[in-house]
């Protein structure tokens, strides 16, 4: 008998009207509809509030991803944490220069997760749902690209090799909870070209969806901070804060927002902004991942730590959180049976086009109502073509109620030229502060020499918030009931 040591003891209660159903009420059948995985027990679905914001339950009465392989290229995955295990049907370590201390390639062939990041995005997709939480997608498999050291940090040549990896074993959509190394005024996307532009044309090619995180450089200068994603092929994700403090529907302060992007969405991402009580005037320090400790404002997962390797839960925040909410989405699409560009597609028309995520963002990822549409265009389509995927109607979506229309998936635009990064551009990790954000109009390019100066190395980095030392003074979670 393993007795759970996760995350979750002490319920957090959603808060805002979007929120009035918790996923304990929807998987407890309370008029609600929304079922849990079959053969699923999770202790700790109901802190699990990301998935009742994108609609999760409702969505797998309709499918888990069976079938699917997703990628994800990260700091590598647990897959002895045993949400993770026999999720992992590939992997492998894309490391040409790592940190001092952290393993190598050669010492480490098999991409296993020496950080944690990597394996709390995994099952934020695609956690199996059998222990203590559930992904998004909990029938999909995992494909796993270690292209980030123990420090979580990496050189873009190897994302790009990472990337390429995950699809040639079958990937079918890929995860990248990465990005620029960037924490100054200015991303150098917005300079030189989006350096994983190249990688991510490759992959939407050859069929597969690429799943990138717009980033937590919200305090850029006249909007630079965002990085460059336009012409690039990808689904870029924004983060939304926590129910918690009622912005399960409103961009989270540290979150950059989709302006350039040619499909752009929102997921929930988490934001420890707790607001004042009684002798506390707030807080905004995010805490740092913590086996058997919980933070309601943050995203619970799968984790992984040198002491506790197999049966670790935390909760973490930023665009790394929200990118993998979406990349499940889209596995469950694909698992349907939809195409990729059918996919990316009803993912656009079928999002909450309130919640305001930037001018090229098609709104917060409704998931629920996605797998509902994908059904019934099976159904409509399913006399002619039997095995095949229904064809993609031509022109765009129709536009969103939004600021702005979705872009069609299936437009095609010659990307930026990927920039190549060389050994000075080791990242570090990503920053997010409060700001009052800039419209990014206006004549920059007369500072564009000041720009160059402020702008920082083109290197790969984790898109989780930059922590200090201070913890969340939130409360212990006790042990789990036991499990056979």
């Amino acid at each position: 008998m393993t007795a759970r040591r996760a995350a979750g003891g002490t319920r957090a209660r959603l808060g805002g009207a979007a929120a009035a159903v918790t996923v304990a009420a929807l998987v407890a059948g309370t008029g609600v509809v929304g079922v849990a995985p079959a053969g699923a027990a999770p202790t700790y679905l109901a802190d699990q509030w990301g998935l009742s914001v994108i609609g999760a339950p409702a969505a797998w009465q309709y499918g888990t991803g069976a079938g699917v392989r997703v990628g994800i290229v990260d700091t590598g995955v647990d897959a002895s944490q045993e949400d993770l295990l026999g999720k992992v049907v590939a992997a492998t370590t894309i490391l040409s220069n790592p940190g001092g201390g952290c393993a190598s390639s050669a010492q480490d062939p098999g991409g296993t997760d020496d950080n944690g990041h990597g394996t709390h995005v995994a099952g934020i997709a695609a956690a199996a749902g059998r222990y203590g939480v559930s992904g998004v997608a909990p029938g999909a498999s995992l494909v796993v690209a270690k292209v980030m050291d123990c420090s979580g940090s990496g050189y873009m040549s190897d994302v790009a090799a990472g990337i390429d990896w995950v699809v040639a074993h079958g990937a079918k959509v890929v995860n990248l909870s990465i990005g620029d190394a960037g924490t100054g005024l200015v991303d150098t996307s917005n300079l030189t070209g989006n350096p994983m532009a190249g990688a991510l044309q490759s992959a939407w090619q050859r069929g597969a969806i690429p799943v990138v995180a717009a980033g937590n450089n919200s305090g850029g200068l006249l909007g630079l901070g965002d990085a460059n994603f336009s012409g690039v092929p990808a689904v870029v994700v924004a983060a939304t804060g926590s129910p918690a403090n009622g912005e399960g529907h409103v961009v989270a302060s540290y979150s950059n927002t989709v302006n350039s992007a040619q499909w752009g969405v929102a997921g929930p991402g988490g934001d420890h902004v707790s607001p004042p009580q009684a002798g506390n005037a707030g807080q905004t320090t995010p805490s740092a991942p913590a086996c058997g400790s919980y933070d309601q404002y943050e995203v619970l997962s799968t984790y992984w730590t040198a002491a506790d390797p197999t049966s670790c839960y935390a909760t973490d925040e930023g665009t790394s959180m929200a990118t993998p909410f979406v990349t499940g989405a889209l596995a469950l699409l694909l698992g349907r049976g939809l195409g990729p560009s059918q996919a990316v597609q009803t993912l656009l028309q079928t999002a909450d086009h309130s919640v305001a995520c930037g001018s090229r963002c098609s709104g917060l990822v409704d998931v629920g109502a996605a797998m509902q549409a994908a059904a019934g265009q099976a159904a409509a389509t399913a006399p002619s073509a039997a095995g095949r995927p229904p064809p993609v109607p031509s022109g765009a979506p129709s536009p969103a109620p939004g600021p702005s229309p979705a872009p069609s998936p299936t437009s095609t635009t010659t990307p930026p030229t990927p920039a190549t990064a060389g050994p000075s551009a080791r990242a570090s990790a990503v920053g997010a502060h409060r700001h009052a954000r800039g419209s990014g109009s206006g004549d920059w390019w007369i500072v564009l020499p000041l720009l160059v100066g402020l702008a920082a190395p083109a290197g790969a980095a984790l898109a989780r918030r930059r922590r200090s030392a201070l913890r969340h003074p939130g409360g212990t979670v006790p042990p789990a009931p036991a499990t056979p």
